[in-house]
């Protein structure tokens, strides 16, 4: 039998009905960097992958649709970070009203931001 593939990472990808405007407010709010988008002939943005840390996310849009799509379910997008109660400073200097981080029992500290979509970004710091 061949050895496995190691498994470098996971790629969110998450529909958008304005990618572009997540893809700013994930920048400007969640501290991401862009690496490339793609607007199609129309201008309008159709891709975009943003950087987080060691991840990548990929955001695909317009779909104005998406909710219906998904029955109305949203997304949770979950990042590993150092510093949870520093990723909540920086989500309420950006004017974001957001709960404060939680302790879990399960061993977790964690925030979780809604996009103006109603994305759910969550940041997670281990405790053990």
């Amino acid at each position: 039998m061949a050895e496995p593939t190691a498994i470098q990472g996971a790629i969110p990808y998450v529909f958008c009905a304005d990618a572009g405007t997540v893809a700013d407010w994930c920048v400007e709010v969640l501290g991401f960097d862009e690496r490339e988008r793609w607007p199609g002939d129309d201008g309008v943005v159709r891709n975009v992958e943003l950087i987080a840390g060691n991840s990548e996310v990929w955001l695909d849009g317009p779909i104005p649709d998406w909710k219906d799509r998904t029955g109305g379910l949203g997304s949770w997008v979950g990042f590993l970070v150092d510093d949870v109660d520093a990723v909540y400073e920086r989500v309420t200097a950006a004017g974001v009203d957001v709960d404060p981080p939680r302790t879990r029992d399960h061993g977790v500290r964690e925030i979780t931001v809604k996009d103006p979509e109603g994305h759910a970004w969550g940041f997670v710091e281990r405790l053990d």
